[in-house]
């Protein structure tokens, strides 16, 4: 039986523990140090967050255990922000001492040294620098999945990109009558995907701000075509980064900004700025009741990574445009997206 642990106790990081045990794979979930009263709420009853037990058979480790959490673990889920991914996993790669194959589950971009990485760049980075004649081996996990839909069972489909042809069938080997996976080449596609539909899913939360209290279901024309800009603009700058077009007009692209516009906490980020919250406040509202909206800090990340590589492009981009000038100088979201009608 192999091991395999996941790092990170929020929503994502414990969710995937179910069709794992499920599986009967040895599966333990380690906390970060933000996660202590998660771990201990799961080790008396049930998860505060999901509102269930983990599995009996999941191991549940403290951060400060992350060394025995690891041990002689074979593989590891990643289910942290991406705030809190490079000392996560400078700390993981202190702890093992063989090759193993990472999986993660978070999504965004990451600032290190004063340049912005995919987070696959920076973790490949960092393990070559600690093993430089052992193979990376990666997978960036993407598609239309709430946490707390997957930990409830309800039917699901996860897509998951692999940098190394021999990662496929591990991959599905996690499926379960309830957790359908599918594997893709496309990595860098889905990577880029997942960071840049927290983004654009915040556009439709804006609309729910903005329309919701006087016209409660009667703005559907507005939010769809805003939608369907975001893909395209998710499709032009995932193929401009060497990524497939394919990749966004499927689970990880189209599914996965779908099931985020309709619930998600950039969703809610979005729908707080169009109820007329500054994006600062709407987030850090958010952050003291225990949500990160990654939305907000990947907007900044990942707009100033397509700057720094291809200015011409954000030419081509009217939305995410629009949405870093709400964000960042509140800009009236109202009169900004509606005025990207005479942009397209």
């Amino acid at each position: 039986m192999k091991k395999i642990t996941v790092i990170g106790a929020g929503y994502m990081g414990s969710a995937i523990t179910y069709p794992l045990s499920d599986n009967n794979f040895d599966v333990s979930l380690c906390g970060t140090w933000l996660d202590d009263e998660i771990i201990s709420s799961s080790k008396a009853s049930i998860h505060p967050k999901l509102k269930k037990p983990i599995n009996k058979n999941v191991k549940l480790f403290y951060w400060t255990e992350i060394d025995k959490a690891l041990m002689d673990s074979e593989i590891i889920f990643i289910g942290v922000t991406s705030e809190g991914f490079i000392e996560i996993f400078k700390k993981i790669l202190e702890n093992i001492k063989k090759e193993c194959t990472f999986l993660t589950l978070t999504k965004g971009f990451i600032k290190y040294k004063n340049k912005i990485y995919r987070i696959s760049e920076i973790a490949e980075t960092l393990f070559k620098d600690k093993f430089k004649n052992i193979i990376f081996k990666w997978c960036s996990i993407g598609g239309p999945v709430k946490a707390v839909e997957l930990a409830n069972f309800i039917p699901t489909v996860s897509i998951y990109g692999i940098n190394n042809e021999s990662l496929r069938n591990l991959a599905i080997s996690f499926s379960t009558d309830y957790y359908e996976v599918f594997t893709i080449s496309d990595f860098k596609g889905v990577e880029i995907s997942s960071a840049l539909k927290n983004i654009y899913s915040a556009s439709i939360g804006i609309i729910d701000g903005l329309y919701i209290n006087d016209n409660k279901d009667s703005y559907h024309n507005f939010s769809s075509w805003i939608f369907s800009q975001a893909i395209k603009e998710m499709a032009k700058i995932s193929v401009v980064f060497g990524a497939s077009e394919k990749t966004v007009f499927d689970f990880a692209g189209i599914g996965d900004l779908y099931v985020t516009s309709q619930s998600g906490r950039n969703r809610r980020l979005g729908e707080l700025i169009g109820k007329g919250f500054k994006a600062d406040e709407a987030y850090n509202l958010m952050l003291k009741e225990g949500e990160v909206a990654e939305g907000f800090n990947t907007l900044k990340l990942g707009f100033k990574w397509i700057k720094d590589k291809n200015k011409d492009l954000l030419i081509k981009l009217p939305l995410l445009q629009a949405l870093y000038n709400i964000i960042t100088e509140n800009s009236n979201p109202y009169y900004l997206l509606k005025s990207l009608f005479k942009k397209i």
